[in-house]
């Protein structure tokens, strides 16, 4: 008995965290930045290709398995394909 439940607390952690990136694939389209600024990336975490500013547009297309990142065609100044951190964007 004592082994059954941390492996059913194990188990309810997983699927929570699974279902958290669910909810942030679901807001795709065209968002704007709400932060001062937003770094557009190459890769999630790796080289800086652009920046976006507080109002400008990006069309998210996708999301990363973590839901930390959303790729898409990055407007204003970046004008290209790349990825934003999620959270700065508006909901």
């Amino acid at each position: 008995m004592n082994r059954i439940l941390p492996t059913l607390l194990l188990a309810t952690t997983i699927a929570g965290a699974a279902a958290a990136p669910a909810g942030a694939a679901d807001k795709t389209g065209v968002r704007k930045v709400c932060a001062d600024s937003a770094y557009v990336k190459h890769q999630p975490g790796r080289i800086v290709i652009g920046t976006l500013f507080k109002n400008q547009t990006i069309k998210v297309k996708r999301y990363d398995s973590s839901g930390k990142y959303a790729y898409g065609f990055a407007r204003g100044h970046a004008n290209k394909h790349g990825w934003v951190l999620t959270a700065d964007l508006c909901d």
